[in-house]
């Protein structure tokens, strides 16, 4: 099975996190491609994923299908998670927005807190880094690059 895409078919108890807009669900089916690309063929991340607190891979978490991705219309930032160690994910307009490489990172980033991350370091956003989606530079620099999704700015 696969992490879950909410089309109409779930109803998350979280207020707030509702169906995806029909328009909007390529954007995140793409991104759960890509992110089991990404735990294919990119070592680190199910390495780094395997250290957060949950113990889990990336591979692990992207096939379990009581993970759940929701939409959220009203809040102002890129994506949530229910609770650490939960599964209700949420993502924003501020994502959507900006477009499906953003929606990547942030099912990435809030994978990570599923996993265990807190949101008082920079552990889920390093998620994102992990993945192959910041560059050597902002590695190295921690100066964010805005062409990347990745951003050593963001705690949380």
């Amino acid at each position: 099975m696969s992490i879950q895409i909410n089309i109409g078919d779930h109803v998350s108890p979280e207020v707030g996190y509702v169906t995806v807009p029909a328009n909007h669900r390529w954007m995140f089916r793409w991104s759960r491609t890509k992110a089991r690309s990404i735990a294919r063929n990119i070592a680190s991340a199910d390495t780094y994923f395997a250290s957060l607190p949950g113990g889990r891979t990336l591979t692990s978490l992207l096939g379990d299908n009581t993970i759940w991705i929701n939409y959220h219309a009203t809040f102002g930032y890129y994506g949530e998670t229910n609770a650490v160690g939960g599964k209700e994910i949420a993502i924003g307009n501020k994502a959507i927005r900006i477009g499906k490489w953003t929606v990547l990172a942030t099912i990435i980033h809030e994978l990570a807190h599923v996993n265990g991350a807190d949101g008082t370091g920079h552990d889920a956003e390093q998620a994102i880094l992990e993945c192959g989606l910041g560059s050597a530079a902002e590695r190295r620099t921690g100066v964010d690059d805005p062409r990347t999704p990745y951003n050593p700015g963001i705690t949380g």
